[in-house]
């Protein structure tokens, strides 16, 4: 991909802004989740949180769809959604592990499969001329991490309003759920690395 070529198309369209927006979302959800946290039962810290969490959300499922409905797949498209994603999904994590208690852990299984992803993917564009492409265990992975986010940011306004030990207050075992589909997809990516590097299969 040349620089050149992505200036000639029309990158100003609906789908890169939803990507865009994304990650402009992020300080924001940082900021009312510090707040959150020390007030849940203040509604005007609660509703914008939640508000942020589901447009973005919403925008991450949208920019993929418009784009492929209105016919506005770029070459800067295909790159800015990935790079939302990840951007988003560790910047979301960090944040629960500093203020929701998410186990770092599960942070850590997160990150190491980002690198490995980029850096193998990296490797098969520049050596092999291969874009790499999402399996199932990566878009299961993006689906469980939104829960893991909605769960955790609603589990202390819900301790608030439901003292004692419940079900649903125990939010790590979708964190648990995740880091499972996470160490899954890592091996999944290895293996498919693995063959097209050493045995030079083309991947699926």
């Amino acid at each position: 991909m040349q620089f050149r070529d992505v200036l000639q198309e029309r990158i100003f369209n609906i789908s890169n802004t939803l990507s865009v927006l994304r990650i402009l979302l992020l300080p924001a959800f940082v900021y009312y989740s510090r707040e959150y946290v020390q007030s849940p039962k203040q509604d005007d810290l609660f509703y914008p949180l939640i508000t942020i969490i589901l447009v973005g959300s919403l925008s991450d499922f949208l920019d993929g769809f418009l784009a492929r409905l209105l016919n506005q797949e770029t070459m800067l498209g295909r790159y800015l959604d990935p790079v939302a994603d990840k951007l988003t999904g560790t910047v979301a994590l960090i944040t629960l592990v500093i203020y929701y208690d998410l186990p770092l852990w599960v942070l850590l299984v997160h990150v190491a499969r980002e690198i490995g992803g980029v850096w193998m993917g990296t490797f098969l564009y520049f050596k092999r001329d291969m874009q790499g492409k999402p399996n199932i265990w990566g878009k299961l992975g993006v689906t469980l991490t939104a829960i893991v986010v909605v769960w955790y940011v609603l589990t202390p306004r819900l301790a608030a309003f439901y003292p004692g030990d419940r079900w649903f207050l125990h939010p790590e075992f979708a964190a648990y759920a995740l880091a499972v589909v996470l160490i899954v997809g890592i091996l999944a990516y290895w293996k498919t690395y693995w063959n097209v590097i050493i045995h030079n299969k083309t991947p699926d």
